[in-house]
């Protein structure tokens, strides 16, 4: 009973995190509404697996070696945020190019390469290392063992998993990618300020 109740909260904490509205979402919903389903998905599998390595981490304790060398957690961060603020402006300049029509374009990124996008996005976040860190240490029973703590890696990256396909599925449907294509400029408007103001968040608390 304990074991269940330990991977429900934990399962709970992480849900919070991972709804919560940041990087990740953004990278997979401009992908759905911005690309094919196929490649949403793609982002949406880094992402995930990008949440279960950081939690795998905390698991080896990579919360506690940020905690001891600061300086590691910072470097990590500000790479981070300049490579979030990068997103940024590309999403900036291409603003008010329209989208070619559908057959029209240039080919499609390799799904590797939007796979490596929302990894990239997710592993740039160290704060995910202590957010999880700090989730599995308050829910883990005493003495957990490896078992139970895989149990509990295994709850964040199904969490993820599920929110994610939820949110791939709701925005590449034909109404959202019109929307998405007649909006074009206020959506990625919108999308590259946030990346943007998510970089200089962590570069003006890179100290905390």
């Amino acid at each position: 009973m304990e074991t269940i109740l330990s991977v429900a909260t934990v399962a709970s904490i992480a849900l919070v995190g991972i709804v919560s509205p940041g990087p990740d979402f953004l990278a997979v919903s401009y992908a759905a509404v911005a690309g094919s389903r196929q490649h949403a998905r793609a982002v949406a599998a880094g992402v995930v697996i990008g949440n279960g390595i950081w939690a795998g981490a905390a698991l080896v304790g990579v919360g506690t070696l940020f905690t001891l060398f600061p300086s590691l957690f910072v470097a990590i961060k500000v790479f981070g945020a300049l490579y979030l603020m990068w997103l940024g402006v590309r999403l900036l300049r291409n603003a008010r190019k329209p989208l070619p029509d559908f057959g029209s374009g240039p080919a499609p990124t390799s799904m590797a390469i939007s796979f490596a996008k929302g990894l990239s996005t997710t592993m740039s976040n160290p704060k995910a290392a202590i957010y999880y860190a700090s989730a599995l240490t308050t829910a883990a029973p005493p003495s957990a063992s490896w078992t139970i703590l895989l149990m509990l890696l295994f709850a964040v990256i199904v969490v993820a998993a599920i929110w994610f396909i939820f949110v791939v599925e709701a925005l590449t449907r034909p109404t959202a990618a019109n929307v998405f294509r007649k909006f074009k400029v206020y959506f990625e408007t919108i999308f590259g300020v946030l990346l943007l103001s998510f970089g200089l968040r962590q570069i003006i608390t890179r100290a905390t």
